[in-house]
């Protein structure tokens, strides 16, 4: 409500203690006169007192706006969301379930000298729901955990590659590769850590963490290799010594 002092030229035209209904060309109003004061109170058309819309200074209700019209991928009625975060917890189903893993020399290892593991992980999509919605999963390779058997382990940015690959020679050390050291039987395992990202349709979302998944074991038998000096090769001498 707005109060005015009253002025002569109220005065003139109100009674004191009189309250007079008035009909402006903008507004619907009352006049209120205690002798004092003129108090004036207005009300837009078509706006009800009490409704959900806001009000000025002047007691004045303003409609509320119409809700926007909802453009987004992802409105559900009423509402809509603007950013989904899944966990690692949500994306576990889509992520694969295998990498191939392999050594060389093929399960014999010699005592000091290194064995290669490779391990073949790549980039893995796959489409699907979630959260109702459908999604897109990729998860690519950020690191390989070789874990050899003998107590000792190593975590790798590669999954390595076969020594006929880099042009190496059997037994040439990588940065893959172990060496026992002592002779016995072994069993080895490896796991890709998976870096996760989900897309509804928006573009690429980071899933916060890494998924490490095992692929598979191996075994090897390490054997020691004893050396003696003779004076011919096992093709002169067959039944030399090591021959």
């Amino acid at each position: 409500m707005l109060k005015l002092a009253l002025v002569a030229t109220v005065a003139s035209l109100l009674s004191p203690a009189s309250s007079v209904p008035c009909d402006f060309t903008t507004s619907a109003c009352s006049v209120s006169n205690n002798g004092s004061s003129v108090e004036l109170g207005a009300t837009r058309p078509g706006a009800s007192e009490g409704g959900s819309g806001g009000s000025d200074s002047g007691g004045v209700t303003v409609p509320a706006p119409p809700p926007p019209v909802c453009t987004d991928s992802l409105c559900r009625g009423n509402y809509s969301v603007g950013v989904l975060r899944p966990t690692l917890t949500d994306v576990a189903s889509f992520a694969p379930t295998s990498a191939p893993f392999v050594d060389e020399p093929d399960g014999v290892g010699v005592v000091g000298m290194p064995v290669n593991f490779v391990v073949s992980a790549g980039v893995h999509e796959q489409a699907g729901r979630l959260f109702d919605l459908p999604v897109t999963v990729r998860f690519t390779p950020t690191s390989y955990v070789f874990t050899h058997g003998d107590g000792t382990s190593r975590e790798a940015t590669t999954g390595g590659r076969r020594w006929a690959e880099l042009g190496l020679a059997q037994f040439s050390a990588t940065p893959t590769s172990h060496a026992y050291a002592s002779r016995g039987t072994y069993t080895a395992t490896a796991a890709v850590r998976y870096a996760a990202q989900a897309n509804f349709g928006n573009g690429w979302i980071d899933v916060p963490g890494q998924l490490e998944i095992p692929i598979g074991t191996t075994t090897l038998q390490i054997v020691e290799v004893k050396t003696a000096l003779v004076d011919k090769t096992c093709a002169e001498n067959p039944t030399g010594p090591g021959c």
